[in-house]
């Protein structure tokens, strides 16, 4: 274990840790939400700092086994769940606006859209891409350098561009 994955887990006690995890000393993990890493997972900052937010006690950030992310952002309000194999560059994925919408957003007190996000085994999400809530990416799929995802993607289709949309299926 590297010097920097034993400050992890002695900096952030109540996350979980899976064995073989390999992480940079100046990972951010904030919130009072829980974040748990799968089995070798591996997490670097080569392409901007990663980031793990939760916002309020109820929302959770799930890693699955033989993960890597670089530079990624992922902000819960409710729960991001990011399958097995599955790559994240230096993406941002949202499950909440952070406000109300519409006339009422100035009123206090107004429920604030969010819903979970989902990663397939074996997606790439590559840079600059942008996944926002209640998304489901499938299994093997390819999120494009710089896309705006606001709907789901099916397992293994190819999507670029804001909107996102399909530019190769299976």
């Amino acid at each position: 274990m590297s010097l920097s994955t034993l400050y992890l887990r002695l900096r952030y006690p109540r996350h979980s840790f899976g064995p073989g995890f390999t992480g940079p000393w100046r990972l951010r993990i904030r919130g009072r939400g829980r974040v748990s890493f799968g089995r070798d997972v591996r997490v670097r900052n080569m392409s901007g700092r990663t980031a793990l937010l939760t916002f309020g006690a109820d929302a959770r950030i799930e890693i699955g086994n033989r993960v890597e992310i670089d530079g990624a952002g992922l902000m819960s309000a409710s729960a991001i769940v990011v399958g097995d194999d599955a790559i994240l560059g230096p993406c941002l994925l949202v499950d909440t606006d952070f406000h109300a919408i519409g006339p009422q957003r100035r009123r206090p007190g107004e429920p604030v859209p969010r819903r979970p996000i989902r990663i397939g085994r074996n997606a790439w999400i590559q840079g600059k891409s942008t996944i926002l809530k209640g998304v489901s990416v499938g299994e093997g799929a390819v999120v494009r350098w710089g896309a705006l995802v606001a709907s789901d993607v099916a397992s293994g289709v190819v999507v670029m561009g804001n909107p996102a949309v399909p530019v190769a299926t299976p």
